[in-house]
């Protein structure tokens, strides 16, 4: 939503085509990062290990082959995680916070054709333009500390949605750090706003 005038009776919107960023991880990590057995569940009780066995058996060589060979490594979704603290680091650099970020209230619009190659030649579900959208709990502010506040319940989001990601949260808080002169301080303010996130947690 770009502009309206409930007077005249118009709209200004745009369509942003893709899928929220929270999609598109989830399918990346669900194609390299396996997820994990339930803990204290010794692996041979589990239904998936079972299920694996049944596949495993059923699977042609070339299948086999396949599943064996060394995953791709994390460029794709590093590369991903500092477009969205560049994403992240302008909108604050242009005095607005949020207020509700998570991986949901990012939209990821695939590049056009020709532009979505990575580095091994194939294109990448996790290449595209970063849009932060939903502002309903946005305001105008230039304090550290709500930008602190703002990348807090983003790390708390991203954590508690795709915790075997969490790894690379680093990378979007690095892209961030360069994205505007004032970031360090915000960076800095955030480690405060997570200890008292973490004496809440401890209290209750």
């Amino acid at each position: 939503l770009y502009a309206l005038d409930e007077a005249a009776g118009w709209i200004m919107l745009e369509w942003i085509p893709g899928a929220p960023v929270r999609v598109r991880i989830n399918e990346w990590l669900d194609s390299v990062v396996p997820p994990q057995g339930l803990v204290g569940v010794p692996e041979e009780e589990t239904d998936d290990k079972v299920m694996a066995d049944t596949q495993e058996a059923a699977a042609t060589p070339e299948e086999k082959a396949a599943a064996a060979a060394p995953r791709r490594d994390a460029a794709d979704i590093k590369n991903l995680m500092r477009r969205m603290g560049a994403a992240v680091g302008k909108m604050h650099k242009i005095g607005i916070v949020h207020g509700d970020l998570t991986t949901s209230n990012m939209m990821l619009r695939p590049p056009k054709p020709a532009a979505a190659i990575t580095n091994g030649g194939e294109a990448s579900k996790l290449d595209g333009e970063i849009f932060i959208i939903d502002f309903g709990l946005a305001s105008q502010s230039t304090s550290d500390e709500d930008r602190a506040v703002d990348l807090y319940v983003l790390e708390r989001a991203f954590g508690s949605t795709h915790p075997r990601a969490e790894e690379y949260f680093q990378d979007l808080l690095d892209a961030y750090r360069a994205s505007y002169k004032q970031a360090p301080t915000t960076l800095k303010k955030l480690e405060d706003v997570r200890m008292r996130g973490r004496k809440r947690s401890m209290i209750g």
